[in-house]
């Protein structure tokens, strides 16, 4: 479509989608007479650029201001440009577009939304096929990496190496648990004192905000004091016990209850 104002088609400017500015260069529309007389040559005026702005899509069809139902259009497609009318667009995500597109689009958000749906269930699934099989399935532990996953509360546990390290550590006894904590506890950190009456007690503390109202510490000579928890009125009465199966199956349970609350197990 030429430009209705100088007919140009050649320099022409897209300014919003369907409309165009025209930037033809034409001349004055009267000349300019030099010299006097009849003798005088006429010369055209200065030029200037045409600058009209119509409406019209990229395209040169004929009729292309209005909608394909024959309408005057609204504005252009953003997908296909062809010129819309209000009932045969609308607008998609601040994008105006033609029903085809708009439908189009509408399907393409429902097939991602269906994948995306898809992707999350078979997520779920995964995880908690992967949980069922940490439940059903035990790692291989030596005695002391066991001590250290339920001692230790520094780095993240799964209930895998939790329950691993349980089974490990019920198997063993009293004595045997005993001599793998006074290999590993040096490397978990420096003795601790503990106030008994008027006495001291140094060694290594089993406890935790979440044990049951009991608390452990085991000298350095392997011998287990047993107390209320640590920090409480009664936590400095620490009473020597003669530690066997039962006394260490506690100490174990206790343990792994803590690790299991500090890692958001239960």
């Amino acid at each position: 479509m030429p430009c209705p104002a100088c007919g140009a088609t050649d320099t022409r400017t897209q300014i919003l989608p369907g409309y165009w500015r025209c930037d033809a260069v034409v001349p004055a529309a009267q000349p300019v007479t030099v010299g006097a007389g009849t003798s005088g040559v006429a010369e055209p005026g200065e030029s200037a650029r045409c600058g009209t702005a119509y409406l019209q899509t990229r395209s040169d069809d004929a009729g292309a201001a209005v909608c394909r139902c024959g309408t005057p259009a609204v504005g252009e497609c953003s997908e296909c440009t062809r010129m819309v009318c209000g009932d045969h667009s609308g607008l998609w995500q601040g994008w105006r577009v033609c029903d085809r597109d708009l439908a189009n689009a509408r399907l393409r958000a429902r097939n991602a939304a269906v994948a995306e749906e898809r992707q999350a269930r078979e997520a779920a699934a995964a995880a908690e096929a992967e949980r069922l099989r940490q439940r059903s399935t035990l790692l291989e532990l030596a005695d002391e990496d066991a001590v250290w996953n339920l001692y230790v509360r520094s780095e993240p546990r799964t209930e895998q190496e939790i329950r691993s390290a349980v089974h490990v550590l019920r198997r063993l006894t009293a004595a045997e648990f005993t001599d793998a904590c006074l290999y590993v506890l040096p490397y978990a950190g420096a003795p601790r004192t503990q106030r008994n009456g008027l006495s001291r007690l140094s060694g290594w503390l089993f406890t935790g905000p979440d044990f049951h109202g009991r608390s452990w510490l085991l000298t350095r000579k392997g011998e287990w004091h047993r107390s209320a928890s640590a920090g409480t009125d009664q936590g400095h009465r620490w009473k020597k016990v003669r530690f066997d199966d039962v006394e260490k199956r506690a100490v174990i349970d206790e343990m792994a209850w803590q690790q299991s609350v500090d890692n958001g197990l239960v």
